[in-house]
């Protein structure tokens, strides 16, 4: 695609936790040598939205002069939303207005063993879910401001007794992930930043520092939220397409922290802003890693709810690991024969499926095995043309419409039916030509004219995963047994057994002479 026919807009979207949700208004026509700095509410409301810091992500987009206008949307601290701007394109899909993508919460770790795949156990599950029997064991106030760090009791690991001290990171490897925010960070997202350390044995772990607790958090929640995603990730750890974690601890900053492996090979969003012209058979074998992690992930009765670049990360030879569990959610223990459904929206919004903007309130549930697949296959998209299927995964053809019965203000259902330009008419031809055509009929499969077409047998694996109905929706192992996926070469971090390799990071350079060529 021509640097001199697009634009590209940075414009600030969300991966955002249970809460509810604003719309900004947009203008009617978007000018293509724009460049959009900030919050969305700044930029097109006299009146801004105060910006969360649960809410710190941005949204790239390609666009020309006849772009479509999508859905997009700012946190709020109250129960509300605002029209959306009028789409003046024709139903109609159009391979110019698609999107591309940008998000900022990700880390770089690293993991490569393999442990058996075993539900997580009961215990566990009950641990994740009722906090309050250590609650009070492990910590306490250092006063009765509920704004105060929380201090650790004297059984609590220390990062630096433990790990050692913080240390700089290279300028390489400050820009290689997603929202690095000074000379410190490697990486920062809503609720936590990434930084080093190096051991005394010399060895460099990633650490994931916890924000303190916000004012308005509930002490009982906020330790909730970050045992949470410790014990999921610590449980799933030992796979080698998903990140291994290796400690709780505390810094001498009274902050709790994640001690992690650390890859230097950044994340999947900012290889792909390197590399867009990655050869078809190597973004396959990324995608196919990223299947195998997330498989992983659903046989021990995890949702990840969260997939998208920003969150997969890479070791310097190419090898993928999901990262960020900072919203994954138990679905299934070892003991329970029925997969329990998720309630509360998080994520991102571009790489929803569409049943997720059918929900009306906490209480509506959706299969969150089903979103991962999805957002998988969104992620493809991604990767193979550096763009969005969807701007959003829902069309109600009723712009400017009334929420639905008992939609809550501010819930995804509400959303959808108050954007002025009804969703994404794409997402509406798509569901109509797949109802009418066939799932492989679609023009969503011709529509991006970026080097080599998808196959048929991409165009059947892909379709199964975009399957509107999150019931017949493929699963993970469905995916993988497809003749597509069997068709796919892995490589051990970068090298084939044929003695080629595949080039996946920017440390590896086609240039070295001394490897064999670069793959197909």
């Amino acid at each position: 695609m021509s640097t001199t026919s697009q634009q590209v807009l940075a414009v600030h979207h969300r991966s955002i936790s249970p809460e509810p949700m604003d719309i900004p208004t947009l203008p009617q026509q978007h000018q293509s040598s724009t460049v959009l700095r900030g919050n969305l509410a700044e930029t097109f409301r006299s009146k801004a939205i105060p910006n969360k810091k649960s809410s710190r992500f941005g949204f790239l987009f390609s666009s020309n002069n006849n772009s479509r206008s999508n859905l997009k949307m700012t946190p709020a601290d109250t129960f509300e939303s605002q029209p959306n701007s009028v789409d003046s394109t024709p139903h109609r899909r159009s391979s110019s207005g698609a999107q591309s993508y940008r998000s900022v919460e990700s880390s770089t770790f690293s993991a490569d063993q393999q442990q058996p795949q075993h539900k997580l156990s009961k215990s566990i599950g009950n641990f994740i879910a009722s906090p309050a029997s250590w609650t009070k064991k492990h910590l306490h106030h250092t006063n009765g401001s509920s704004s105060e760090p929380l201090s650790p009791s004297a059984n609590v690991p220390r990062l630096n007794d433990k790990y050692g001290h913080y240390i700089k990171p290279s300028k390489e490897a400050s820009t290689k992930a997603s929202g690095a925010t000074n000379k410190r960070n490697i990486g920062s997202g809503a609720t936590a930043v990434i930084r080093l350390v190096q051991s005394p044995q010399g060895r460099i772990l990633a650490v994931k520092e916890f924000i303190k607790r916000d004012k308005t958090e509930d002490e009982k929640e906020y330790l909730k939220r970050m045992h949470n995603e410790y014990c999921i990730s610590k449980t799933v750890s030992g796979h080698p397409n998903v990140v291994e974690t290796m400690d709780l601890v505390i810094d001498e900053h009274d902050r709790w922290c994640t001690v992690m492996e650390y890859c230097d090979g950044g994340d999947l969003f900012n290889l792909l802003t390197e590399k867009p012209t990655m050869p078809v058979m190597e973004g396959a074998c990324l995608f196919k890693q990223l299947l195998l992690g997330l498989q992983h992930l659903h046989h021990l009765g995890i949702a990840h709810r969260d997939i998208k670049p920003e969150n997969l990360i890479l070791t310097k030879g190419g090898t993928l690991k999901i990262a960020d569990f900072g919203v994954a959610d138990v679905v299934q223990t070892c003991f329970e024969k029925d997969i329990h459904m998720c309630y509360k929206w998080c994520g991102s919004e571009p790489f929803w499926s569409p049943e997720l903007w059918n929900l009306k309130n906490k209480d509506d549930g959706y299969l969150g095995q089903a979103l991962d697949v999805w957002s998988a296959a969104v992620t493809y998209f991604c990767i193979r043309f550096q763009s969005l299927p969807f701007a959003a995964a829902f069309y109600t053809g009723k712009p400017g419409g009334s929420p639905p019965p008992g939609a809550t203000a501010g819930s995804p259902a509400a959303v959808a039916a108050a954007a002025t330009d009804g969703g994404d008419k794409d997402f509406g031809l798509y569901v109509q030509q797949r109802s009418k055509l066939g799932a492989s009929s679609c023009d969503l499969w011709d529509s991006f004219d970026q080097g080599e077409r998808l196959t048929d047998d991409e165009k059947e694996c892909l379709a199964g995963m975009l399957d509107p109905n999150p019931e017949t929706r493929w699963t993970v192992d469905q995916v993988l047994e497809s003749k597509w996926m069997k068709s796919i070469e892995l490589c051990n971090d970068g090298e084939l057994e044929n003695g080629w390799r595949h080039y996946h990071t920017k440390n590896h350079s086609s240039s070295n002479t001394n490897s064999p060529p670069k793959s197909r």
